[in-house]
């Protein structure tokens, strides 16, 4: 390789960076913005007052009470009281309130008798986030609520405190969470909405920028002196470097908005970088296909939602069916989108990482001689001829 070419590419390329009103678009602002605005977005961590309705058709003071015990959930928020099971339902098409719950006439009588008192529960599952924490809250309060009232009876009746306890037993769970102990639907989406923004920002960056060059025959093949290694190299490195400097804006400034400390940095590091020089490479590499920027923005609106849908980032990898998980492959994310977001919440050592590594510097030497290959054998470079 060529050093003087590549320090000429280099110098060509950041110089083209700072002074192209589009590029600085694409590389500095539009990072920026799009970080904040998520960070800001997701900023109250998990979705609160979600607003229920409720049927009341008891009345008595235990389900008054059960009443109060449910808006005690931070989360859950009863702001109507409707007369009707249609009239609820009708709230819930209206979108005044996204589930209600009816409870049933003698539901009092039959707590404190210790018989079965159900509670229907209806939710608005369109939205799974809202669906999940309406389900799960109210399930859990009616649990506690119920063994908290039928130890009373039996307090009331002259039982003592032991008596009282060891006569209502439910089974108990442990549970530990991994990596998202609070289970915040930030923590969960924010991390690997940061990554598919930067690979979507360094995808049009590169394809944008040697589009560009195809424009403008001569000067770059001139600067090069003929070289593919320092043409390649020198449009490799500005933005190996950009995607490098946005990934820590998003680590240390955006994340923390948030409340998300990365925990395990050395694993983060390493892997983010390979992840950059992965995506690099294939923007690269797909860029020679097109001869205009504007053909590469139109393929590229075409790849970001694949990338995310097949990542494992809205789905799970392991799951996939098998043709849609061998397509997946070819996307950068795939390799790194769950173990970045891992590296991110949990304190995870390194080598739980390797073969995504090493994936990825796989992938980006295919990238590379792939690249490489259709030049030689298409005799160009970049399509610029001396």
């Amino acid at each position: 390789m060529k050093i003087k070419a590549l320090k000429n590419i280099l110098f060509r390329e950041f110089g083209f960076l700072f002074k192209s009103k589009d590029m600085l678009l694409i590389c500095f602002i539009a990072p920026l913005i799009y970080s904040l605005m998520f960070s800001y977005l997701y900023v109250n961590k998990r979705a609160t007052k979600i607003s229920l309705g409720v049927v009341n058709r008891d009345g008595l003071s235990v389900s008054r009470k059960l009443v109060r015990d449910i808006n005690a959930n931070a989360e859950l928020e009863t702001i109507t009281q409707y007369n009707s099971f249609q009239e609820a339902l009708n709230g819930v098409f209206k979108n005044d309130v996204s589930g209600f719950y009816v409870i049933p006439s003698n539901f009092g009588k039959n707590i404190k008798k210790g018989r079965i008192a159900p509670l229907l529960d209806v939710v608005n599952s369109s939205n799974f986030l809202v669906a999940s924490n309406v389900l799960k809250k109210i399930s859990m309060t009616s649990i506690y609520f119920s063994k908290k009232q039928f130890r009373k009876i039996l307090a009331d009746k002259g039982y003592s405190y032991k008596a009282t306890s060891s006569a209502f037993s439910t089974i108990k769970i442990n549970t530990v969470y991994l990596f998202n102990t609070q289970m915040n639907y930030s923590d969960f989406l924010l991390p690997c909405l940061l990554i598919a923004v930067l690979q979507q920002i360094i995808l049009v960056a590169v394809c944008t920028s040697v589009s560009l060059e195809k424009k403008n025959k001569g000067k770059f093949y001139e600067l090069s002196n003929g070289s593919f290694f320092a043409m390649f190299f020198g449009k490799a490195i500005p933005y190996i470097l950009i995607g490098f400097l946005i990934n820590i804006l998003n680590i240390y400034i955006i994340l923390p908005i948030d409340g998300i400390h990365a925990l395990s940095v050395l694993g983060l590091f390493v892997l983010s970088v390979a992840f950059i020089v992965a995506i690099v490479c294939f923007a690269i590499l797909v860029s020679v296909f097109f001869k205009s920027p504007e053909m590469a923005m139109v393929v590229l609106m075409f790849y970001s939602l694949p990338t995310v849908l097949l990542s494992g980032f809205a789905w799970p990898h392991n799951v996939l069916p098998k043709y849609l998980k061998f397509i997946s492959y070819i996307f950068p994310s795939t390799y790194s989108m769950n173990y970045i977001r891992m590296f991110i919440l949990g304190d995870v050592k390194i080598g739980y990482a390797r073969n995504s590594i090493i994936a990825l510097i796989i992938f980006s030497f295919v990238c590379f001689f792939v690249t490489y290959f259709i030049e030689i054998k298409t005799k160009r470079v970049f399509a610029l001829n001396k």
